[in-house]
């Protein structure tokens, strides 16, 4: 099948929802949180979202869509096309001023995930896939560094749940193991931008626990369309779910990283 229509509406609404990111950074606007205090949204995630849900269901009047702020049904299998919405993922980072954080929109249909869009606003740095036809960043192709073949080469990233109640789950890794392990360890606060970074070989290693579908959807098929692995913190084939646990690397690192990590 012929996903261009959906790729090219995917990226077209992400640019737009970044131009509100852009325009809003730095700015006031109306904060809370969801689960908890440090568990963050802004009126800016709301319009993001919005603006993308309202063009997808334009579109595509047939195709379900599940975004980070109309969540509660994220772990129900469905047949069709489903798009995973994470319209300011990094909203940490946007409340406390740090330019670092993207749009994603990925699209899976009933045999798993077909077509990915992660946008930097703020570089305007467009990553987009589909499956079967490799990784892009701003049309051009892009691959995981497969310069890095061993653990202790590797720069990796993490990042840490926002609800404290998940708090056990880091507890469960061996920090100072992982530290000495690798070349050195980052933390930037958005996981489909680390994982594009995965996919354009400026990092070679990524893992998180307790994320949603809408985190890693679009940026796990980046990673797998340019030469990476993606599996769960368990080795299995990654479960789009509630509260997954996710490994992406190079795929030269992969096994090396899970084997430190459990």
């Amino acid at each position: 099948m012929e996903y261009t229509v959906f790729l090219e509406t995917a990226a077209s609404l992400s640019i737009k929802a970044g131009e509100i990111i852009r325009s809003r950074f730095g700015g006031f606007f109306e904060k809370g949180y969801k689960s908890c205090p440090s568990d963050l949204v802004t009126e800016v995630d709301r319009e993001s979202e919005k603006l993308i849900t309202d063009g997808l269901h334009a579109r595509f009047p047939s195709h379900t869509v599940i975004g980070e702020e109309n969540e509660g049904s994220a772990g129900i299998t469905r047949e069709g096309f489903t798009w995973y919405v994470d319209p300011l993922d990094g909203t940490t980072n946007f409340v406390y001023g740090i330019p670092f954080c993207s749009v994603s929109v990925g699209l899976a249909d009933s045999g798993g995930l077909i077509a990915g869009v992660v946008y930097d606003p703020f570089r305007n740095e467009l990553f987009c896939t589909q499956k079967g036809s490799g990784t892009f960043l701003n049309n051009r192709p892009v691959h995981v560094d497969t310069s890095r073949k061993s653990l202790k080469e590797a720069l990796l990233v993490t990042g840490y749940p926002a609800n404290k109640a998940f708090g056990a789950r880091l507890q469960r890794i061996n920090y100072h193991r992982v530290i000495d392990g690798c070349a050195n360890l980052r933390a930037l606060g958005s996981a489909a931008l680390e994982l594009a970074y995965i996919a354009c070989g400026r990092l070679t290693g990524f893992w998180e626990n307790t994320l949603m579908p809408w985190d890693v959807a679009a940026g796990s098929l980046l990673v797998e369309e340019a030469g990476g692995k993606v599996t769960g913190i368990d080795g299995e084939p990654l479960r789009l779910k509630d509260h997954l646990s996710i490994v992406a690397s190079n795929g030269l690192i992969h096994d090396e990283l899970l084997e430190i990590l459990l």
